[in-house]
């Protein structure tokens, strides 16, 4: 991470440079690198454009992918079930087919699934007005050992309670594609 007004910095300084590397190449006539001083400092420049128009406080590649390429949010189909476990309230939310779309990676040399980008699961919790996760979580296969874990992802650290996502595999029959999805989110209160 780097503050904003450091890249500013870095990126007006580095763009000076290209200027004055174009000036010199202009008067020494050696127009066999010009386009290479002119991409160059093209792109300083549209670094520099995107850092003053930014509203980051700190960059990161994270934060400026997510800003850059956002996750679209569309609207999804589900049933809404309410009910009591062990006394505490719990709401879980069933997709129906297709459901979102969930990013996972391989972990344990392909034995178990893990959430690295949490930026799927936000927008989904974001449009059932939840509140977001701030770090993804291993399938809770691969911290309990048993298999019945496996397709969940529990959040224990989550605002409004335990946090469960489990994952299936969904089919767009509009583009005859198979997916990694959310099937069912399950809130249960402390």
């Amino acid at each position: 991470m780097i503050a904003t007004e450091t890249a500013k910095t870095i990126l007006l300084i580095l763009f000076g440079l290209c200027v004055l590397w174009i000036v010199v190449i202009v008067i020494k006539n050696d127009m066999q690198t010009i386009v290479r001083a002119l991409i160059v400092a093209a792109l300083v420049g549209l670094g520099l454009y995107y850092v003053n128009q930014t509203k980051l406080e700190k960059l990161s590649f994270t934060a400026i992918k997510q800003e850059l390429f956002p996750v679209k949010a569309r609207a999804y189909t589900f049933d809404k079930r309410e009910g009591f476990v062990a006394g505490r309230p719990m709401t879980s939310y069933i997709f129906d087919d297709p459901g979102p779309p969930l990013a996972v990676a391989m972990i344990d040399g392909g034995k178990h699934m893990t959430i690295k980008d949490v930026r799927t699961v936000n927008v989904v919790l974001e449009y059932l007005n939840l509140p977001p996760v701030s770090e993804g979580v291993p399938e809770l296969a691969s911290l309990t050992g048993r298999s019945l874990d496996s397709d969940k992802f529990r959040w224990d650290d989550y605002g409004p309670g335990v946090l469960l996502v489990e994952r299936g595999i969904c089919r767009d029959m509009t583009s005859a594609q198979s997916f990694t999805c959310i099937a069912r989110i399950t809130v249960t209160s402390r």
